[in-house]
């Protein structure tokens, strides 16, 4: 089969991604737009004069791959959008080679760019301490949202993680969770006390109120006792920095950035906290030793008597 039709090539190869990768819906969806953009390029340059999007991958080459990746740069896109695009190209390729719908790959003298390292932003130990103190346990929706942020510092939990969460994944005995990761990898996270506490006061009292009647599985609902979104726990998030006035840029991931760089901060082993987070691989985890080292820094330079090239004043002492 040396010419495809991309939309049958599409769906074969997001079953393949769905089923032999285990790849979330944001993933799939992320790798399908990139194909998408980059069939729309082959076809712009194709003096082809019908549209039925056929293509002859086996003789696809690597000019024309770069020819797609200078179009990305002319139109401004992101580094980082063009290093997704160029590993979604790197991993169609794969599954064609195993398919035997190409021969070769024309990604392999293709290098990715190398991206400057944007240290994540954490909340410092007393700004986490005001986000934990924030949420009304007077109220049915401040006993959820203190066991959610409870959780997420307390466990390093991704979002997505958390929201996933099943009652049947708690652990009650030994205060653990089940968590489903990426690509579907399940762990077992331990839970702080007070996360214990958090997440037993919500599911006994508010999730019961916030349900009214409904049944389903998830631990964090919304108002209307349906499973709480990405959005609706980014708004509540970013809610509750506005309402303490915290400057910082805030993102999806920040307590569990934030749970990284302070458990590292007082000693913990990178590979404990790779383990904790998830990481398949230990150099995502480095990232919070430049955090941490970027924290030294400041320390030195706002601390050192001699780190800014000023003389201290210090006084000699005769006998």
């Amino acid at each position: 089969m040396s010419r495809l039709d991309t939309k049958a090539l599409l769906e074969e190869f997001t079953d393949y991604l769905k089923v032999d990768r285990g790849a979330s819906l944001n993933t799939l969806m992320s790798y399908v737009a990139d194909l998408r953009q980059f069939f729309e390029f082959l076809d712009s340059k194709s003096d082809r004069g019908d549209k039925k999007f056929l293509f002859n991958f086996k003789t696809l080459t690597e000019k024309q791959i770069r020819g797609f990746l200078e179009h990305l740069t002319a139109q401004k896109i992101s580094l980082r959008s063009i290093q997704r695009k160029i590993t979604t190209l790197r991993l169609l390729y794969r599954f064609m080679i195993l398919r035997g719908y190409a021969d070769s790959s024309p990604m392999e003298k293709i290098k990715t760019p190398r991206l400057q390292v944007s240290l994540p932003e954490v909340f410092s130990v007393k700004e986490v301490e005001s986000l934990l103190k924030a949420p009304d346990s007077s109220l049915v929706l401040g006993i959820r949202d203190l066991a959610m942020l409870e959780l997420m510092y307390s466990c390093g939990l991704r979002v997505s993680e958390l929201l996933d969460l099943h009652l049947s994944s708690v652990q009650w005995d030994d205060g653990s969770l089940l968590v489903k990761g990426k690509r579907g990898k399940e762990r077992w996270v331990p839970m702080g006390k007070f996360a214990k506490e958090a997440l037993k006061k919500y599911i006994e009292t508010a999730r019961k109120e916030l349900m009214r009647g409904r049944y389903h599985d998830y631990v964090f609902v919304n108002q209307r006792g349906l499973k709480l979104t990405r959005q609706g726990f980014w708004k509540i998030l970013k809610a509750y920095s506005v309402k303490l006035s915290f400057s910082k840029q805030l993102h999806p991931h920040i307590l569990r950035h934030s749970f990284a760089s302070h458990m590292l901060e007082r000693g913990a082993d990178l590979r404990s906290i790779q383990e904790l987070l998830g990481h398949s691989d230990i150099a995502t985890t480095q990232i919070y030793t430049h955090v941490n080292s970027s924290k030294l820094r400041q320390d030195y330079e706002k601390f050192h008597p001699r780190a800014q090239g000023v003389r201290p004043d210090v006084r000699t002492h005769t006998s």
